[in-house]
């Protein structure tokens, strides 16, 4: 997977003319999601067609009744603070989801974790994917103690708010997969969900 921020405030946000440069270096090689923040869906649909995009990320406040109006393949992420009930995550009725930590004034890329006690019970809901603060020194722990389906990381692998280091994000990718190496039974066993790298957001 490789994720692109499709949402305008964020630092990580990749314009129009970078998204189709990059699409079309990685289309059919791996699966591109694209993140969205509170978007109107007509908009949604209308990238993830134009460019085209694999499947839509939705990181903001979106309700049930909003995925009824996408034409494309979508996982929710739900920020996690202390009054967070797992059974939300079927009212969406998706077979993926993504765990990442709460802030109030941000969505994502805050580079802080959450407990992950919470994420290893949400996994009876699905196929979790892990964000929130992962680093390179952090991602063998997150791979071993909580075992997701795949890995989200962002600022945890960057020099600066939008600028991947990208000695950062093959540690990063190493340490996981040295990890998942050890710990048969997850992630590598699912080809469609190695780590998530967000090199371009």
């Amino acid at each position: 997977m490789i994720g692109i921020n499709c949402w305008k405030p964020s630092p990580r946000y990749v314009d129009p003319e970078k998204l189709a440069v990059i699409v079309h270096a990685i289309a059919g090689r791996v699966e591109t999601v694209a993140l969205f923040v509170n978007e109107n869906p007509l908009q949604v649909n209308r990238l993830m067609e134009q460019y085209p995009l694999d499947t839509a990320q939705l990181h903001g406040d979106e309700t049930p009744d909003y995925t009824r109006e996408l034409k494309f393949p979508w996982f929710k992420a739900f920020r996690v603070n202390d009054d967070f009930q797992p059974s939300l995550i079927v009212q969406y009725g998706q077979t993926r989801f993504l765990l990442d930590a709460y802030s109030k004034n941000r969505y994502g890329g805050t580079g802080r974790t959450f407990d992950w006690e919470i994420a290893i019970h949400a996994k009876q809901q699905g196929k979790l994917m892990l964000a929130g603060g992962l680093t390179p020194d952090n991602a063998a722990e997150a791979v071993k103690r909580v075992q997701p389906v795949a890995l989200d990381v962002c600022s945890g692998v960057e020099s600066q708010p939008g600028i991947k280091d990208l000695e950062a994000v093959k540690r990063f990718i190493q340490n996981a997969r040295g990890a998942n190496r050890e710990t048969p039974g997850i992630m590598m066993d699912h080809p469609e969900h190695e780590p998530l790298s967000r090199p371009t957001s």
